[in-house]
């Protein structure tokens, strides 16, 4: 979503307060198991070039973010890194980390790219590469649990995807290549589906435009030592750099153009990924990644550019930025064939919770009415189309399907935009949230069960909210849903906080916090979620305190929010 301009939020005045708010809201153990590790199978990359060489060691069973097994010492020696003798890769090739994601029960994907000139195409030969795998239980390494080698192909930004098959609980993992040992990773897969589940931590955060702020947030995310994180989209920026650190409050800058092509979406991402912050929260545990519009261009819908004269060349660009978000992202799915990308998938943890994530971007119909902001007009005919979508035919009926068959104490859906009602005297404020598509999101509050425990995972909006989700009518109608919106890692803020009341008095909404950045906290247990929005004092100071800026929990049966 694009920044309002700020000139629209500079009065304190209560008229001109609602005349910003417009502009604003517009703007994881069983004895002798195996352990195995495979990597999507590709053109480049095939199946046939790896090799596994694993044995599996028990740990014992952890449904929370607690201390991982260690075990005897294995009888085996770890294998010796692939030997790299004919490619010179010149210097340390682990400069972007490693990462890993989409926790199953037994499985999760271990992730790095190889770049030891990041900024500048990666700076790697133009050869495909073996890379060595290793899984432990302890970050000693001194028992190698699982290992194998997979394929850094050039094809893919030798990016490095390894699905590997553990026993439940907590591993370390690291990567090996031409005399370089990458840094460690800490991680876990989940409880099977059903199993008794007595709590979950994780955190849910978006947005982090690196020249807005320091990424102190995600430093406490890797302190929090959380099961997971969801991450709801904007996970870079596209946009053009600042010339000179300072202006317009900038820490730093992205240096470049805006990007558009596959170079230089790796090149913005090798950016980002450089971040210490960023690497702590990742290489701390698995994340859970879906993507929203600036990993592509502001507020694209489908093949609609946001500029209509780019429609000739958006379908190579958007291309390109998917398959560099899959090169860049530790996800269970196999890289991009074609123009099209499925992305939204579910995750189970035990019997405690199932979560949907959810693709807004992808499937859009372009935003209603021109996509006007600053408008206090009714909504234009074009917006009440039941044929209009944010999420496509197929992936709307997929998630009506889980909506209707999870069996789970909690069922969660992460997503990208504001999902509740923030219309204000009729008039929608951003016809680029949920807002813009009434008709598809009646169809889905009306799937909602009131008899289940259901909780929204909002980003984008640049500030935290929390709210209640409604059939009928607002204020009044039955509780089917709890929103949680957090605030952004580092991007900017939209809305003058003088506005806050106004904006609390919208029907439905719980509070917001308009000022800071950072995400939230939840920890979901049988009886209750909980969410703890915590906030940086400052992003523009490298490390700035931390504090809570309120707890709100949902009890089991209610779909509503009380202050803890």
């Amino acid at each position: 979503m694009q920044p309002i301009s700020r000139r629209l939020f500079l009065t304190g005045s209560v008229v001109v307060s609602v005349g910003a708010l417009t502009g604003a809201l517009a703007g994881c153990s069983d004895d002798g198991g195996t352990a195995e590790g495979t990597t999507p199978e590709s053109p480049e990359s095939p199946e046939s070039r790896e090799s596994t060489d694993a044995s599996a060691t028990s740990a014992t069973d952890a449904t929370t973010a607690e201390a991982p097994p260690t075990t005897a010492p294995a009888d085996t020696e770890p294998p010796t890194p692939p030997t790299t003798a004919a490619i010179d890769l010149g210097a340390d090739p682990f400069t972007l980390g490693v990462a890993s994601g989409d926790p199953g029960p037994g499985t999760v994907v271990l992730w790095t790219r190889l770049a030891p000139d990041p900024l500048v195409g990666g700076g790697m030969p133009a050869d495909d590469l073996d890379v060595l795998w290793e899984v432990a239980p302890d970050d000693t390494f001194a028992e190698i649990a699982a290992s194998g080698t997979t394929v850094a192909a050039a094809a893919y930004g030798h990016s490095v995807h390894v699905r590997a098959e553990l026993d439940p609980g907590w591993w370390w993992y690291r990567f090996r290549v031409g005399g370089y040992t990458s840094p460690t990773g800490r991680t876990r897969t989940a409880p099977a589906p059903g199993e008794p589940t007595s709590q979950v931590r994780f955190a849910s955060a978006s947005c982090q435009n690196y020249q807005d702020g320091w990424y102190t947030a995600h430093r406490d995310i890797a302190d929090q030592q959380l099961d997971f994180v969801v991450f709801l989209g904007d996970y870079m920026y596209e946009g053009t750099g600042i010339a000179t650190v300072g202006e317009n409050d900038t820490v730093r800058t992205h240096g470049t153009a805006e990007v558009t092509t596959l170079e230089e979406y790796r090149n913005r991402y090798a950016l980002y990924k450089g971040d210490a912050d960023l690497q702590a929260s990742h290489a701390s545990c698995p994340w859970i990644v879906t993507w929203d519009d600036h990993e592509v261009e502001n507020n694209y819908a489908g093949l609609v550019p946001q500029d209509p004269a780019d429609a000739a060349t958006f379908a190579e660009r958007r291309r390109a930025a998917y398959q560099v978000w899959w090169e860049h992202q530790p996800v269970d799915l196999p890289p991009p064939d074609g123009d099209e990308f499925t992305i939204h998938r579910s995750a189970t943890w035990g019997d405690l919770l199932d979560l949907a994530v959810l693709d807004g971007r992808q499937y859009r119909s372009d935003q209603a009415c021109g996509d006007p902001s600053l408008s206090l007009d009714p909504p234009c005919p074009e917006t009440f189309d039941e044929a209009r979508t944010m999420l496509g035919d197929e992936q709307e009926a997929w998630l009506l399907d889980l909506l209707a068959t999870g069996t789970a104490t909690w069922q969660a859906i992460a997503q990208q935009t504001v999902f509740g009602d923030v219309t204000l005297g009729g008039a929608i404020l951003n016809y680029d949230q949920w807002d813009g598509y009434p008709a598809e999101r009646n169809r889905i509050v009306d799937a909602l069960d009131p008899a289940r425990n259901t909780v929204v995972l909002t980003g984008d909006i640049h500030f935290a909210g929390a709210g209640t989700i409604r059939q009928g009518e607002r204020g009044v109608g039955t509780p089917v849903a709890v929103e949680l919106v957090a605030t952004s890692i580092s991007s900017g803020g939209r809305v003058n906080p003088a506005v806050t009341e106004v904006v609390r008095s919208i029907p439905d909404i719980v509070d917001v916090e308009l000022e800071h950045r950072g995400y939230i906290l939840h920890t979901v247990t049988p009886e209750a979620w909980s969410a703890e929005y915590r906030m940086v004092e400052t992003v523009k100071e490298v490390g700035a305190p931390m504090f809570v800026h309120a707890t709100y929990v949902a009890d089991a049966g209610t779909n509503t929010l009380r202050i803890a």
